[in-house]
Parts: structure tokens; sequence; C-alpha cells
């Protein structure tokens, strides 16, 4: 094994180090943690699973919500390892957040690393690839300016639901 091929391997390696010290200075209170660029995006991107499921997720009873996305809109555009352009989808981002991983990479130039699983339609289409390290490069901005869109459509969708309740049982309370 080369040089290249060792750095990019402890490079893939270290994300859990990475992503698991960002879990440990949260759960002390260091809110400076916040300030490293991407943190956040990353954050943002793990609290939006719930609305991003193929199923919708169990609920008390009818009268419970849990909005969902739609896990068909694209995310980000991206480009495959033919170099054919293709579409990060909300269903694929959370397989690959769920399943792999994410994580922050060139921070100065400001990229989140999404596993290429990101890109392909099913679990069997990224099994047969013979490379595997071909991670997705997102601009942390252009993240952001999603993540904004989305969790402001969940927020949406939340009090459009309880209000919509609430007058539909006034005259029982």
């Amino acid at each position: 094994m080369n040089k290249d091929e060792l750095d990019s391997i402890i490079k893939y390696n270290e994300h859990a180090v990475f992503m698991s010290e960002i879990a440990l200075e949260v759960l002390k209170g260091n809110k400076l943690i916040l300030d490293l660029k991407g943190v956040k995006e990353l954050i943002a991107m793990y609290l939006l699973i719930p609305y991003i499921t193929k199923d919708q997720l169990d609920k008390p009873s009818m009268n419970h919500n849990l909005p969902q996305l739609d896990i068909n809109k694209i995310f980000q555009n991206s480009i495959d390892s033919e170099g054919n352009k293709c579409d990060i989808t909300l269903d694929n981002l959370r397989n690959a957040i769920c399943h792999s991983f994410v994580t922050i990479e060139d921070r100065e130039e400001g990229y989140i690393i999404i596993d290429d699983r990101a890109i392909y339609t099913n679990r069997a289409s990224h099994s047969n690839q013979i490379k595997k390290s071909l991670c997705q490069r997102i601009h942390i901005e252009s993240a952001k300016a999603k993540l904004l869109e989305l969790h402001n459509d969940v927020i949406d969708q939340q009090k459009s639901f309880n209000v919509q309740l609430k007058k539909n049982n006034i005259i029982s309370l």
C-alpha cells in the first residue's frame, strides 16, 4: 500500500473519531463546537431522519403527527464514479446517514462528505460497485440552504396539522 492509499484510509477511518468528539463536546456543554464549520449542518442532517422515511413511523393515535418529507425530493446534485450527473435524494441521504456516515472534510473549503451510497438507488447497486470510496462532497453553504428549507417544511407541516387538529376538536373542549 502506498502512502496516498494509507492516508486516504486513515482519513476515512478518522470520521468516527471526529463525529464522537463532536458528540462528547456537545454533551459536555461546549458550545464552541457548534462554531466549527459544518457541525451545525451535520446535526441538522441527523435531525431530519424521522421525517425522511419510506414508511410513516408509528404514532400513538390519529391525532398525533410526524411530518413526512417527500423522500424523492432532491437534496443535492452530484457526480457518480463514471462522471455522470446524479441526484442525492432525501431517501438516499437518509440511507447514507443511517447505514454509513457523513462527516466534514476540508473545513477551510467547507465540504460535508457523504458516503457514495447516497447516489445509488438501492443497496444492491452500491454493493455492486468495485470501488466504494468515492464519497460525495457537498459544499456546506449549499447543504445549509437546503437544510433550512427542509426543516422549515417540517415546522410548517406540524403547525398546520396542529391548527387543523384544534379546529376539529374545539367543539369537544
